[in-house]
């Protein structure tokens, strides 16, 4: 997962996820980015925000786009984040 964009529908709400999503952050081996269809579930969440504010990594995580973000996202395809937090693929 490191340096790839993660495109997932949703996360559990699992103590654990939160702590891997921090963990990963802090060894430097997070994903480029997380990007749900999906509402964040506020554990996985918290895990991102702590990997941003603790450690010197960047991760960013983008929840809601919806299923059809699922449905078009493919293996190889480009992902750009602007500053607004929309999401382009290519």
């Amino acid at each position: 997962m490191l340096g790839k964009a993660l495109c997932l529908p949703m996360t559990i709400g699992s103590t654990t996820g939160g702590m891997v999503l921090y963990t990963a952050c802090a060894i430097g081996k997070q994903p480029a980015c997380m990007l749900f269809s999906k509402p964040i579930d506020s554990l996985a969440a918290s895990g991102a925000i702590l990997g941003d504010v603790w450690t010197d990594a960047s991760m960013p995580v983008v929840d809601s786009l919806g299923d059809e973000f699922l449905d078009y996202v493919q293996t190889g395809m480009t992902v750009t984040i602007g500053e607004d937090g929309s999401v382009t693929v290519e």
